[in-house]
Order: C-alpha cells, then sequence, then structure tokens
C-alpha cells in the first residue's frame, strides 16, 4: 500500500482543522449559556475538580498522546474560563 502524498495529508489536516473550528466555535456557545448559569447560581468561574477530572480521561487510550491532549485542553479551558469572567465582567447575559 503507498502513502498519501503530501499534499493528500495536508488537505485532511485541513478538514481537520476546520473541523475542531467548528465544534470550538460551539463549545464556546455552551460555555457563554454556563456562564449565564453561574450567574445566576452565584457559582465561581473556575471548577478545579471538574477540569482535574478532565484532563484525567484525556489519551487514555494513547499515552504517548496524554501530555499534548492534556496542554490543548488546558488551553482550551483557560480560555473558556476567560470568556466566562468577560461576559460576567460586563454582564452580557
Amino acid at each position: 500500500m503507498t502513502m498519501p502524498d503530501l499534499t493528500t495529508l495536508r488537505s485532511d489536516i485541513d478538514q481537520l482543522n476546520r473541523e475542531l473550528e467548528r465544534l470550538l466555535i460551539k463549545r464556546f456557545a455552551l460555555v457563554k449559556q454556563v456562564a449565564a448559569h453561574k450567574a445566576r447560581t452565584q457559582q465561581p468561574v473556575c471548577d478545579p475538580q471538574r477540569e482535574a477530572a478532565i484532563l484525567a480521561q484525556l489519551g487514555q487510550s494513547t499515552p504517548e498522546l496524554q501530555p499534548a491532549l492534556q496542554a490543548i485542553f488546558q488551553t482550551i479551558m483557560a480560555q473558556s474560563r476567560t470568556l466566562e469572567q468577560t461576559l460576567l465582567t460586563k454582564e452580557e447575559l
């Protein structure tokens, strides 16, 4: 079996990047809803136990990718917290 050429591989990566972008936009829309709920119920933006549980689950089936996956998700969660805090500060809920 022959390996796909570089152009094909990059095209596949580009497609995945578009899908990841779409999913992240959807995730941030949910984060806005979470922020509104937290504002109504006076809950803090950060939930360290939940974040730790999410990070612990990552990479269980592919341990060699666990550090990379955890780093990516730490960034996603940090950006989510920033968005929540911005919304709460501006009271855009």
